[in-house]
């Protein structure tokens, strides 16, 4: 069973953030049932990031953050895109692709073709493979999302 907990913020992003995220479980991960997700809506920009993803205590408990301020402040498209992002990062550590370790030091490996994780923490975050994969497919999702929403394409008006 999917475990799905969307806090903080108010009732519009909550009911919008926990949407988004069931639409993406569905493209992203459709087989997997044993997952434990934690949304929580508060201020990350003083963090540098309009969201951010981290596991917990096992491979299938995870948390995203996103800032409570980013529907008001640039629009829902933003919100849902940057959820869309966030739950790429999700698919990431479900499957094994991306993995966190914290002891002795924080340290984030990615899994290459080879199937040998390799470390690329000292490399620019928009060069990250984990980044990359994340931002090539979070707009494909956010797009596909606005258009079933709407039934068509949105656009700024």
């Amino acid at each position: 069973m999917i475990g799905l907990e969307v806090k903080g913020g108010c009732k519009r992003d909550r009911a919008l953030a926990e949407d988004v995220v069931w639409f993406c479980l569905e493209r992203l991960l459709p087989r997997h049932r044993a997952l434990d997700i934690t949304v929580t809506l508060k201020k990350t920009f003083e963090d540098g990031a309009w969201g951010l993803c981290y596991g917990g205590e096992d491979d299938r408990d995870l948390y995203i953050d996103v800032d409570h301020r980013l529907y008001r402040e640039l629009g829902w498209e933003d919100f849902v895109d940057t959820i869309c992002h966030e739950m790429v990062h999700v698919k990431q550590s479900v499957r094994g692709e991306l993995k966190e370790y914290f002891r002795p030091h924080y340290k984030r490996v990615w899994m290459c073709r080879d199937g040998k994780y390799r470390d690329y923490d000292n490399i620019p975050y928009e060069r990250q493979p984990w980044e990359v994969e994340a931002h090539r497919m979070a707009p494909v999702l956010g797009l596909e999302y606005k258009m079933e929403v709407n039934g068509e394409l949105m656009l700024d008006k």
